[in-house]
Formats: structure tokens, sequence, C-alpha cells
């Protein structure tokens, strides 16, 4: 197991224990977003030059208001000298949240944009294809797509583009020797 997901685990674990599994996750979104936004956070809680028992007592008043398991979750990262990490903990345990709310996220990938009622039939087949989860659609349009979707679930790429119906046309000819 990664030490990303072992941290994400282990977070995951106290704040359902806590009760605060969705408040933590936006709690820590907050905080990830915070230091996109400000260069002297980041140098602060990414840098090495300040020392560790600063940082956890900035991190107290940066946490002011936010629930137990962000603040400790934090100090953890801090104690171990692993806040490289932070972003990829948090962008796994968002994925833990989603599955035990029996949410998983779907990117969709087209050669237009699609309209509203044509991304909700989308999103509902999908539901009924992955066995009645709620389906958390991302929709980008792909400018090198010709037609048809590439879908990407929980890592897996599934093509269903007319580029990918032809590559895969062309594999079976070449295997049965047609080509």
């Amino acid at each position: 197991m990664s030490a990303v997901s072992a941290y994400a685990e282990a977070l995951f674990g106290a704040a359902r224990e806590r009760e605060e599994l969705e408040e933590t996750l936006e709690n820590l979104q907050d905080f990830v977003n915070a230091l996109h936004e400000n260069e002297e956070l980041k140098l602060f809680f990414y840098g090495e030059q300040i020392p560790e028992s600063q940082k956890r007592r900035a991190i107290d008043g940066l946490t002011e208001g936010m629930t137990v398991s962000t603040r400790n979750f934090l100090k953890v990262l801090l104690d171990y000298g692993r806040t490289e990490i932070t972003e990829d903990v948090v962008r796994r345990y968002e994925e833990l949240v989603e599955e035990h709310q029996g949410k998983v996220e779907v990117e969709l990938a087209t050669a237009v944009e699609l309209s509203d009622e044509v991304l909700d039939r989308v999103r509902q087949r999908l539901g009924n294809i992955l066995e009645g989860r709620e389906v958390v659609l991302e929709n980008h349009v792909d400018p090198d797509l010709v037609g048809g979707a590439v879908f990407t679930v929980g890592g897996k790429r599934i093509d269903g583009s007319i580029r990918g119906q032809l590559q895969g046309l062309r594999e079976q000819m070449m295997e049965r020797g047609g080509v």
C-alpha cells in the first residue's frame, strides 16, 4: 500500500468514526485551495526553513473552526515530514468518501459539447451499468476526437470513440490475417 493510500485510509477511518467525513473533505479542499492561492502559505507549509513546532502552532490557528480530523491530519503530515503528499492524499480521501457514499466519478471526453439532457441520460445509463451507484460526471470536449466518447472510471479508460473503434477493428483484422 502506498503512503498516499495509507494516510488517506487512516484519515477516512478517523473522520468516519467522528462522523465528519464530508466536513473534513470540505475543510481539506479549502486548505489545498488556500495553498494554491497564497504563495506565503505554500512556502510556509511545504518549506523546510520553519521549525515543525511553529508549524504545528500555526496549523491550530489556520484550522480553527475546522474538524478535529482535518487538524490532526495536517499535524501528522508535518510530524512525519510528508507534507509533499498532501494534495494526493486529499484526492484519495475524496475517492474514499465518494465510494462510501455510493458515488463514482466518471470523466467523459466527447468530440462536441453535450446538452444537459444528453448528459443526464448518460449519467443514468452509467448508474445502471455501475449497479445503481450515483455517477458524478465530469464532461469535457476533446477536439482530437472525431466522434464518440472516451470514459474514464476509477483509472480505467473505456474508448468508445470512432478512432478507438477503428483501431480495435484494425487490430482484429491484423490478428485474423485480414490485413
